[in-house]
């Protein structure tokens, strides 16, 4: 068989045809590694704000959060599943990213008193996404590609990413046994 016929036959597999697949193969595991990671802090997040939904002065702490610059008007048209998946896919954060931006985000909640809603979920994610991304990637983008992530203008993810950082007090260092503590838990929650 002669040289021409080999390049050109459909049917014939280069070993360069081979890498690459072995390649988009190892891409699409990883991928699915992210998917499972990304599910599995989905359905905490839905988990915790269902049980806020029962607490007894939920109302009451709904009524203190209403003017909340992180608080949206009507529900978000996203799910919460595909709001995460959307982040991690066009940013391109790694796992221990994204497990960082839940741990700043308990720690925003706890020091400021809110619980997650329906209504504030979606920003709050993002933008402690957007933190976790700033200071523990070696890369990122600019917020203007980060808002088109999101779906709102550049002017206001600055403002929520300033007060979200300043409410912290820019304490945003993780110590590693919390870390692993939350890697736990959001790895193993659906075992």
């Amino acid at each position: 068989m002669s040289k021409e016929t080999t390049e050109s036959s459909p049917n014939i597999i280069s070993p360069k045809t081979v890498y690459l697949r072995k390649q988009e193969n190892l891409q699409s595991q990883l991928r699915s590694i992210n998917h499972s990671l990304n599910s599995n802090i989905s359905i905490s997040l839905i988990n915790l704000i269902s049980q806020n939904k029962l607490k007894k002065n939920y109302k009451e702490l709904l009524k203190k959060q209403k003017k909340l610059i992180f608080n949206a008007k009507d529900l978000p048209k996203i799910s919460l599943g595909d709001f995460i998946y959307r982040i991690v896919y066009y940013s391109k954060m790694e796992d221990a990213t994204l497990i960082s931006a839940i741990i700043i985000l308990d720690r925003f909640c706890k020091k400021q008193k809110i619980i997650l809603t329906e209504f504030n979920v979606h920003k709050l994610l993002f933008v402690s996404v957007l933190i976790a991304i700033k200071s523990y990637e070696d890369k990122y983008f600019t917020n203007k590609f980060y808002a088109k992530i999101c779906g709102i203008q550049t002017e206001v993810l600055n403002k929520l990413e300033y007060e979200f950082i300043c409410s912290l007090d820019f304490q945003i260092y993780l110590d590693k046994n919390v870390y692993k503590k939350y890697q736990d838990l959001l790895l193993n929650s659906q075992d």
